[in-house]
């Protein structure tokens, strides 16, 4: 976990204002300590994107919310696609045959 002075040290550019704006748009979603703001690692990533699309690329913040919930749900795609093809991979080996067959005639690869 990072304080508020470690994102901010971790994130060229990125300042308090707009960490402020980020957690209030529900971009950034802080833990809460007796020392104030705590985020995990993964926030600290997400800061540096959201420094980058709004001063480096020069996005505003509707569009910044938009890219950031796409990525998001890209993210969760991606996170599914994964356990439906864990899933398949489980089942026995005609099963996996008929579904590779169905995807081939729907057109899959």
């Amino acid at each position: 976990m990072s304080t508020l002075d470690e994102l901010l040290r971790a994130c060229d550019g990125v300042t308090v204002v707009h960490v402020e704006r980020w957690v209030a748009r529900g971009l950034l979603r802080p833990g809460v300590s007796a020392e104030g703001w705590t985020f995990a690692s993964v926030d600290v990533a997400r800061a540096r994107l959201l420094g980058e699309l709004a001063d480096d690329m020069g996005f505003d913040d509707e569009a910044v919310e938009t890219v950031v919930d796409l990525l998001d749900q890209v993210h969760t795609l991606r996170h599914q696609l994964d356990l439906i093809g864990r899933a398949i991979a489980d089942q026995p080996v005609p099963v996996r045959e008929a579904i590779a067959a169905t995807l081939k005639r729907l057109g899959g690869r």
